[in-house]
């Protein structure tokens, strides 16, 4: 697998690159999976596989598309070889992600959580009760649904 920068591609612009194709991608996946979303969303998989397929096409030239540190980590171990601009395919990704994830939450579909309930889910210790019953019956539903 080729993780290098095609030979007009700088490490800043490839960074770029990743960087809009991880941000595109995250947000798919977060607009496309997000429960609260009450309208119709279609196919979490159709979307978030047009979605990487999208990426593919548009990052191949210039970075090989990587749209994962893993991706590029993975490969890079197994062959022994780091490129000098290795960096790219962690610093775009999870700054792209972290991006994502920022407009999504906080801008395009925020969430109404006290300022306590805000730091009890950074602490990890957040858990919401009056959700778990819902979930539970919702997904009784679906089980039905599959198993007939």
């Amino acid at each position: 697998m080729k993780k290098e920068l095609n030979n007009n591609t700088t490490a800043g612009q490839a960074m770029v690159v990743e960087l809009i194709l991880t941000f595109q991608l995250a947000l798919c996946i977060f607009s496309s999976t997000d429960p609260r979303r009450t309208g119709p969303v279609g196919s979490p998989a159709l979307s978030i596989g047009l979605s990487v397929t999208l990426g593919h096409l548009v990052g191949i030239y210039f970075t090989g598309c990587s749209m994962n540190p893993a991706r590029s980590f993975g490969p890079a171990v197994v062959m022994r070889r780091f490129t000098p601009a290795h960096w790219v395919f962690w610093v775009g990704p999870i700054v792209g992600a972290a991006l994502a994830a920022i407009l999504y939450f906080y801008l395009l579909f925020p969430t109404s959580l006290s300022l306590s309930e805000r730091v009890a889910v950074v602490k990890g210790t957040y858990e919401p009760e009056d959700d778990w019953e819902e979930q539970r019956e919702e997904r009784k539903k679906t089980m039905e649904l599959t198993a007939h």
